[in-house]
């Protein structure tokens, strides 16, 4: 399945095409061949594809077979779908960018069904597989004491945006840490509540 494609206004456009149509014909182009213009996807396939039940793929199918933008051929296993206007598209296309470019390797210079043709060297370095991920710094508080009130307290723990830190008795103080001009807190030793 190719990840885009250039699609046909007159479907597009087309009044007698539900969105259900389109989904399931967009879905059949997206599995096309781009030389042949067959695909092979199962309802099943199509269905896993674009969320669809296998009856509403059916109905829709049925329906652009009817207004002539599918031809449907059963095949042993599955059906084979020929999307005419969409291999003429394909081919206008080529010629366009073959004027355009002057290439004669058409195939190389543009793949409207696959996506080849895009450069992922380019951004290799920033793969987001390879790249580090970034941490902001971050401080460092275990081991460090403050004074408050005329007693020392030992860092502890860090809860959310403060740090606490206990003395010697056991009473338990806290302090915002980025905040510098929030006041200390200080807690029950036994029921932690700001007092």
């Amino acid at each position: 399945m190719s990840l885009f494609f250039v699609s046909d206004l007159t479907v597009l456009k087309d009044v007698r095409v539900s969105n259900q149509d389109y989904r399931v014909y967009s879905c059949l182009v997206s599995y096309m061949n781009k030389e042949t213009g067959i695909c092979y996807p199962r309802h099943a396939t199509i269905s896993k594809a674009i969320g669809m039940s296998r009856t509403a793929i059916y109905r829709c199918i049925l329906h652009l077979a009817k207004l002539g933008y599918v031809t449907v051929k059963r095949r042993s296993s599955t059906n084979e779908y020929y999307l005419p206007q969409q291999l003429k598209l394909q081919e206008i296309r080529k010629n366009n960018i073959r004027s355009t470019f002057a290439t004669s390797d058409v195939s190389n210079s543009t793949d409207i069904n696959k996506t080849n043709n895009i450069n992922y060297n380019r951004f290799k370095k920033y793969n987001s597989y390879q790249r580090a991920r970034y941490s902001p710094p971050t401080a460092k508080h275990t081991g460090t004491s403050i004074k408050f009130e005329g007693e020392q307290y030992e860092y502890i723990a860090e809860y959310g945006d403060s740090i606490e830190y206990r003395n010697k008795n056991g009473d338990k103080i806290a302090k915002h840490k980025w905040k510098k001009d929030e006041p200390i807190k200080k807690f029950n030793a036994i029921v932690k509540v700001a007092v």
